[in-house]
């Protein structure tokens, strides 16, 4: 085996260790709850975002009796 062959085997071995070893990325989860309790459809929007290094997801929930 070459020297070249070799390296790309270590290099490609060491990056799946990495990739499997990885701790989880931080996730912030927000959410809003304002529908009513007894509201068995309450409306929401619900939204996310991840940038690679931090995950954001936020649901937003209202009943439409507060809304009109």
């Amino acid at each position: 085996m070459t020297r070249h062959k070799r390296l790309l085997l270590i290099v490609g071995a060491i990056a799946l260790v990495l990739a499997v070893v990885r701790p989880p990325r931080p996730h912030a989860d927000l959410a809003i709850l304002t529908h009513r309790v007894g509201d068995t459809a309450p409306q929401q929007v619900h939204a996310a975002i991840d940038l690679g290094i931090l995950a954001i997801s936020v649901l937003v929930t209202w009943s439409r009796q507060i809304a009109h």
